[in-house]
């Protein structure tokens, strides 16, 4: 004879216990696997882990930004008959002469001493006038004239002729009306000699 099964309840006539902790396990199982995705989650989001993207310690030379030239782009003949604006000669140079002329307008003769370079340039003219630049003996003469009211408002310059310390550059201006050609010289300056250096000598007391 098999004996009756009996089932153990709680005191107050519940749930059996037997179902009750098999639900607190699956509750227990399901926090866990939930902790566990959590875990993993974050280990596989940290860089350097499973080929995610991380910072360089030191750009590369294809990620580093490039560096902008501010120096000339010429340099003595490799600039003859090339623009000081374009060829980045017009950022320091150096006033030979500055003459106003006649009519008013004011013509200077430049010299950029790290491009080797001279040329001429004219503000305050009018529509039509002119400037010639050269240096004297050689075989290039460079002119700019006064197109439109704009040019007319700010300056207008000529090309570059090379030149050195000593050389002598020769510039012209020509205006559309109302006198003659105006002509004027300068030399090109020698390079500044480096002060020289004053010994301290110290004279013994013994």
């Amino acid at each position: 004879m098999i004996a009756p099964t009996t089932t153990a309840t709680t005191a107050d006539g519940g749930a059996p216990v037997g179902h009750r902790g098999a639900a607190a396990v699956a509750v227990l199982a399901s926090a866990s696997a939930a902790v566990f995705g959590a875990i993993a989650l974050t280990l596989f989001l940290l860089p350097g882990r499973h080929g995610a993207p991380q910072p360089a310690e030191h750009p590369t030379a294809s990620s580093s930004p490039s560096t902008s030239v501010t120096g000339p782009r010429c340099r003595d003949t490799a600039c003859e008959g090339g623009s000081p604006m374009d060829m980045r000669c017009a950022t320091a140079p150096e006033t030979l002469v500055e003459h106003v002329t006649a009519t008013g307008a004011s013509v200077q003769l430049r010299y950029s001493r790290e491009c080797g370079t001279s040329w001429t340039r004219m503000w305050g003219a009018r529509i039509g006038d002119r400037i010639e630049s050269e240096a004297v003996g050689g075989v290039h003469t460079y002119r700019a004239e006064v197109e439109d009211q704009a040019e007319a408002d700010t300056y207008v310059h000529t090309a570059m002729t090379a030149t050195r310390p000593g050389t002598l550059v020769r510039t012209c201006f020509l205006p559309t009306a109302d006198g003659g050609k105006e002509c004027f010289e300068a030399r090109v300056g020698r390079s500044p000699e480096p002060t020289p250096r004053t010994r301290t000598s110290h004279l013994s007391t013994t």
